[in-house]
């Protein structure tokens, strides 16, 4: 499919866009997929590396880098967000590989006893909530965190998370199963 000058990209699917950047290596398609995702994507990485907004531009624009290098590979039966999103969950492995020894050296570190506290108050408000989920969060492993952010903040379904991780259906069921689990155990302070 050859588009014209004139086509109006901003109408178009995702996956059209796609076709015509692996096609026609049609840039105007390729900026609008731009503008749709860049943000979306930054968010993404500067979540899942503890807020490092450098580090999460550079990515993103690695990400696009990669996509564009990786065009021709696109297949338009798939997803093109699902395509987007395994090429940001293999650079973000490619982080946790690289910091693997970092981490090795935390989990090594004693564990600090959590100080029970006396939460009383009638009405928790949604700040309160979201510091202690993100307390939580932060003490996941990164595949856990992974697996949330694709969850239940990108809102990808289970198939395509599947496809993005590598991993059959039933467990990411399971892990998300055990993650909600654990994450409803953790914050029953504030139901």
């Amino acid at each position: 499919m050859i588009f014209s000058l004139f086509t109006n990209h901003k109408a178009l699917p995702d996956e059209q866009l796609m076709s015509a950047v692996r096609l026609a290596a049609d840039e105007r398609a390729f900026s609008e997929l731009y503008r749709r995702y860049a943000r979306l994507l930054q968010g993404f990485f500067f979540r899942l590396l503890g807020g490092n907004e450098e580090q999460a531009a550079d990515l993103m624009q690695d990400t696009f880098m990669r996509l564009w290098s990786a065009r021709e590979q696109y297949s338009e039966k798939q997803s093109f967000r699902t395509w987007l999103f395994t090429i940001a969950y293999n650079l973000c492995k490619n982080i946790y590989r690289a910091n693997a020894h970092e981490q090795t050296y935390i989990d090594s570190l004693p564990a600090e006893e959590p100080v029970a506290e006396d939460i009383t108050p009638l009405r928790i408000d949604a700040e309160t909530f979201d510091r202690a989920l993100q307390q939580e969060l932060s003490r996941l492993t990164k595949t856990q965190q992974m697996l949330f952010e694709l969850r239940f903040t990108q809102e990808l379904s289970v198939p395509e998370i599947a496809t993005i991780m590598d991993i059959p259906e039933g467990t990411v069921k399971s892990r998300l199963h055990t993650l909600t689990q654990y994450l409803r155990l953790k914050l029953k302070d504030y139901e």
